[in-house]
């Protein structure tokens, strides 16, 4: 794609007040893609317990997260990325993948790019990707990274087909430096240390869809008070890796679910589309809730006219030894990821990793302020939020 001439003009996410707001995106599947999803996620699961494919990695999913736009270089170019509170880097294409139409990097367009040359590689549950290292200048919604080392990426082969299918160009993450490959800042980092967020060093998602028609929206520099009811409910950090904390209980019902060997990790995830479990908490959950295992798609589906009398599940997060924790609670209908007929398909899916990822099921009940100057994560009730369901 030829460089855009104007970046004031090009970008769709403007500054108001003292907040920097992105516009988020997502790209709905038909309850047949969503099956058929799950289907591939169950075979990838599969070859990984028999040592025949790569290591699930908490990421896997984020081919159907919400999307926004960023611009690369001088003049700046429109970069689709997924903003990954699972992850640390920021890489982008640099070559167009055989068969796909995506924006690409071509760093000869930009005259603030400068070279590095180290080489890069992220390795996905569906195999890795790589390429090497590079510095340029990034904006979005009002913000600037000037001199960010970065990722150009030409082989992109270990994402899989869905790929090709999805928005994303990249990926932008926005958890911490410790877990970012080659020791590589963060872009939160950055932006911190910029003193361009002011006092409030955070970021918060709303995440609309489904018959509302709300409009999803990625926030900078604070929160805004239009997606939220109530009161934010602070959960302190436990590691400043991902965006980890204390999974204190796990119920059904008001009836706990975990085994004397559980899990005590959870992190939001907005690059995850699932609630993704330990496979011992996820059968317990769904034996629980009645859910009917579907082994060919690796699925749970549900009844949906019972949905509005099953019992809630509950998370209960931070806490400590001597003090208990709080609760976030999802029913079945929050759980919903695709609707067909009377059968609901469920956003659950067991995983191999030894925590719990709480992606886009959960951040769309719950409007998430990751408060990164202060360790810790906001939890608040979404304003009009709803699972998103193709009927």
């Amino acid at each position: 794609m030829a460089p855009l001439s104007s970046v004031l003009l090009a970008l769709p996410a403007l500054a108001f007040g003292d907040v920097f707001r992105v516009p988020l995106s997502k790209k709905e599947l038909s309850f047949d893609e969503v099956k058929a999803r799950f289907k591939v996620r169950a075979a990838r699961l599969a070859a990984s317990a028999n040592g025949n494919g790569f290591p699930e990695h908490i990421d896997d999913f984020n081919d159907e997260a919400y999307t926004g736009d960023i611009m690369a270089g001088t003049p700046g170019s429109k970069m689709t990325v997924v903003f990954d509170t699972g992850s640390s880097n920021l890489w982008l294409p640099n070559v167009q993948p055989k068969g796909m139409h995506k924006h690409i990097y071509d760093h000869t367009n930009s005259s603030t790019y400068k070279a590095n040359g180290e080489k890069f590689n992220i390795q996905y549950g569906s195999g890795p990707v790589a390429g090497y290292l590079s510095a340029d200048t990034f904006s979005w919604a009002g913000l600037t990274l000037n001199n960010f080392t970065f990722a150009e990426i030409n082989d992109v082969t270990g994402l899989g087909q869905a790929y090709s299918g999805t928005p994303m160009d990249g990926i932008l993450g926005l958890a911490f430096s410790a877990i970012s490959e080659n020791g590589i800042p963060a872009p939160m980092e950055a932006l911190a240390k910029s003193g361009a967020l002011g006092d409030s060093k955070s970021f918060a998602f709303y995440l609309g869809g489904g018959s509302n028609g709300a409009k999803s929206e990625l926030v900078f520099g604070g929160v805004d008070s239009e997606h939220y009811t109530g009161d934010f409910t602070y959960v302190a950090l436990n590691a400043e890796t991902y965006w980890q904390v204390n999974l204190k209980g796990l119920s059904v019902g008001g009836k706990s679910v975990f085994g004397l060997l559980h899990t005590s990790k959870a992190i939001i995830d907005s690059g995850t589309s699932l609630l993704a479990g330990p496979t011992g908490d996820v059968k317990a959950i769904m034996e629980k809730l009645g859910a009917t295992f579907q082994s060919e798609q690796g699925l749970y589906s549900f009844d949906c006219d019972k949905a509005s009398a099953a019992p809630v599940v509950t998370f209960t997060l931070g806490g400590g030894r001597f003090t208990r924790g709080s609760d976030f609670s999802l029913s079945v209908n929050d759980m919903v990821l695709a609707k067909q007929g009377n059968e609901c398909i469920l956003g659950v899916q067991a995983s191999p990793e030894p925590l719990w990822i709480l992606g886009d099921v959960f951040m769309r009940k719950y409007y998430v302020n990751f408060d990164y100057g202060n360790n810790r994560m906001g939890i608040a009730t979404a304003k009009t939020a709803a699972a998103t369901v193709v009927v």
